[in-house]
């Protein structure tokens, strides 16, 4: 548990950092993306819920929260001649 209690605080500190530092520092920089600052911010924790809704749903329900893999194509253009 101890990694544990240390990487939860060590992601604490760093979204303080990228508040103050770097959001901070935008902002300062070009106070008119204030509302598109805003809006990724509210749209961050809306996505972040949604998917933890599903994430806990899903394993409720004793199933993986993850899609099914997409098929993997390799593009004709990508492919070595075999002639």
């Amino acid at each position: 548990m101890r990694f544990y209690d240390e990487h939860v605080e060590t992601d604490a500190v760093h979204e303080q950092v990228v508040r103050r530092e770097v959001v901070g520092g935008l902002l300062a920089d070009e106070p008119g993306l204030a509302g598109d600052v805003a809006f990724g911010v509210e749209a961050t924790v809306v996505l972040e819920d949604r998917l933890a809704e599903h994430v806990t749903r899903m394993w409720e329900a004793g199933l993986a929260a993850l899609r099914s893999p997409l098929e993997f194509a390799v593009p004709a253009s990508a492919q070595a001649s075999t002639g």
